[in-house]
């Protein structure tokens, strides 16, 4: 099965440009903001991470200001080098950036890390690429089993290429569940029989555009 936690993001850790040392102005910050359409820009000292700087708090100062003169608006936040695309993703997430800086177990910078280059790998995996559907299913806690939805699907001639846990409700979890191929309308039913609710499905569709829409729902709806 498919575990979003088993895709590390070493493989993604970008080194196209530097993180910005404290003596740096804002006038440079905004040239690399410019130039690769950052939400934040990292500040490094040594090969320590010092914090981020966000686009809006830049654009309040003049382009002569030093760097080390914003430092009480540094926001730290950072992904561990060991760390898994969904993570990253999370992080991207609560923080709104688009860039994280990677760091190792000694805390020291390793690279940065761009939300496209994470999506776009999250876009190869195939749970999303491949031909077929996902479907997200509910079902009740206390009757959560992967063989068992295995089984509800094979019953129905089709297969499945991915499986994992999207989140934790009150009483429930729901799964998202990559099919391959099948009579999704039979599959759906049989689900529904054994008190497990279908609450979203995306179908994959040759257009490109449309592809990329429904993705970009589904990474919504998943709320990663």
């Amino acid at each position: 099965m498919l575990h979003l936690y088993q895709m590390m993001i070493a493989e993604y850790i970008s080194k196209d440009f530097a993180p910005l040392k404290p003596s740096e102005t804002v006038a440079r910050a905004m040239e690399l903001v410019d130039k690769f359409n950052l939400t934040h820009i990292v500040v490094l000292k040594g090969s320590e991470s010092e914090g981020n700087l966000s686009k809006e708090t830049l654009e309040e100062y003049e382009p002569d200001t030093l760097l080390s003169d914003l430092k009480e608006f540094y926001e730290v936040f950072f992904v561990e080098e060991k760390a898994s695309l969904l993570d990253a993703i999370q992080i991207f997430d609560q923080h709104t950036a688009n860039v994280l800086v990677v760091l190792n177990a000694q805390q020291q910078f390793v690279g940065l890390l761009m939300l496209d280059d994470v999506i776009s790998g999250l876009s190869a995996m195939p749970l999303i690429n491949e031909p077929g559907s996902v479907m997200i299913v509910e079902i009740p806690q206390n009757k959560l089993s992967f063989s068992e939805i295995s089984k509800i699907v094979e019953s129905n001639n089709a297969k499945i290429t991915g499986m994992f846990v999207v989140a934790y409700l009150e009483d429930s979890v729901r799964v998202a569940v990559k099919l391959a191929s099948g009579n999704l309308t039979s599959v759906g039913e049989t689900f529904d029989r054994f008190d497990y609710k279908v609450v979203y499905k995306f179908f994959r569709d040759e257009k490109e555009e449309l592809m990329k829409e429904r993705f970009e729902q589904l990474m919504k709806y998943l709320d990663l």
